[in-house]
């Protein structure tokens, strides 16, 4: 009889664990289907809590001339999320005392730049907030692209990347946030310095391989217009113009699947790559930076189904026409990661309680019980040309 209770008891639990699920599954694909339908996203979405993924969907067409949809398994430019990898390399390089964040760069790359660069920390480069050179600033192509990002046909190197860096900075530093390749480049050089290795071996020995990251790779500035993974469409739905990812390094050059990213959110919050206080480190927002933290934001919001306010830290990115998006919730254990390749897509302001972004976070973390609905029908439409919310802060 007893053993009965306790199974009873088991199997209603897990019967409200499915039931949660359901729910919060219902409600997501509605948030999805709305927005795909409004021409306002095309792309995956996944959500994962604890060890689990708990919701992953996919809606719209990757590729809409040769109309092939998108799945979840396929393949992304993780842009400037990428950041976040370089952070945890550097934080890892922190503990082992190798590393101090408020270290200059002179310390460790010394005659790299004057003495104004020099004096730059690396908390300053992670938070953006170093007034360096800016490759961004030289100006774009004919259709938009940044010169310093352009498929020229000519492969460049990770040392001619970094020379526009030691030009004279901008401003001086810790004055504001300003997100600027030329940070995680220096950064990038920083650690090949200190560690005696090439940047994406770091990556793949201390990030994909211990995390078994099968799809992460680092994308090669070799000139070429970047076709592989989902590629981007503008708000009129052409292709995006094509230009060099490999040309943003450490940066923006990486590339993998949305699973492998979850696994690297999991492997963060769960302080398998950063001990806890480190990691705390990692998510310490500056409110005078705008919440700027070490390799994203990190402040307080309020989903509006959600009992109380929850810290979240936060990484977006928008390159080409590719918008992306990661978002934790430490004390939660919850990860939402959604990308999308239409350049209509506006995640919105989660700290004002409104957007896309607000409306998938409240969905997974905060949604009552419902009915479970069917998936989101894939209409493929490309919807109309909107302008999109910078987010908190502008970030690339």
């Amino acid at each position: 009889m007893h053993s009965g209770r306790s199974c009873g008891v088991v199997l209603g639990a897990l019967f409200a664990l499915f039931s949660w699920a359901d729910a919060r599954a219902t409600t997501l694909d509605t948030v999805v289907r709305k927005a795909h339908e409004a021409g306002q996203f095309d792309g995956v979405v996944l959500v994962g809590r604890d060890d689990a993924v708990t919701y992953r969907r996919a809606v719209g067409l990757a590729d809409r001339i040769a109309q092939v949809p998108h799945t979840p398994g396929e393949s992304w430019r993780w842009l400037s999320i990428s950041e976040q990898v370089a952070a945890v390399l550097v934080l890892q390089d922190v503990e082992r005392g190798r590393l101090a964040l408020d270290a200059p760069i002179s310390r460790y790359l010394p005659g790299f730049g004057g003495q104004a660069v020099g004096r730059v920390t690396l908390r300053q480069l992670l938070q953006h907030a170093s007034g360096l050179a800016n490759p961004d600033d030289a100006g774009v192509d004919e259709r938009g692209v940044p010169t310093a990002y352009r498929a020229n046909g000519l492969a460049t190197t990770p040392k001619a990347m970094l020379e526009p860096c030691a030009a004279a900075p901008k401003s001086a530093p810790n004055l504001r946030y300003e997100a600027n390749t030329c940070d995680t480049l220096v950064l990038a050089a920083v650690l090949e310095h200190v560690n005696g290795a090439r940047y994406a071996q770091l990556v793949s020995s201390r990030i994909a391989k211990p995390l078994g990251l099968a799809s992460l790779t680092m994308l090669p500035p070799n000139g070429s217009p970047t076709r592989s993974g989902v590629l981007g469409h503008d708000g009129e739905g052409a292709r995006e113009a094509p230009y060099d990812a490999g040309r943003y390094g450490a940066a923006g050059a990486l590339q993998g699947t949305l699973d492998d990213l979850w696994r690297f959110d999991r492997a963060l919050m769960g302080f398998l790559l950063l001990s806890k206080p480190v990691a705390a480190t990692m998510g310490s927002g500056n409110p005078r930076l705008g919440n700027a933290a070490l390799g994203g934001w990190s402040y307080m919001a309020k989903p509006k189904q959600c009992a109380e306010p929850v810290g979240v830290f936060e990484r977006r990115s928008e390159i080409g026409g590719v918008r992306a998006v990661n978002l934790l919730v430490p004390a939660r254990q919850l990860a939402l990661v959604a990308f999308s390749n239409t350049a209509n897509t506006d995640w919105g302001q989660l700290s004002q309680g409104s957007g896309l972004l607000h409306d998938l976070l409240d969905a997974a973390l905060c949604a009552p019980d419902a009915p479970v609905a069917p998936p989101p029908k894939d209409t493929g439409g490309r919807g109309k040309r909107r302008a999109t919310t910078p987010p908190i802060p502008n970030g690339r």
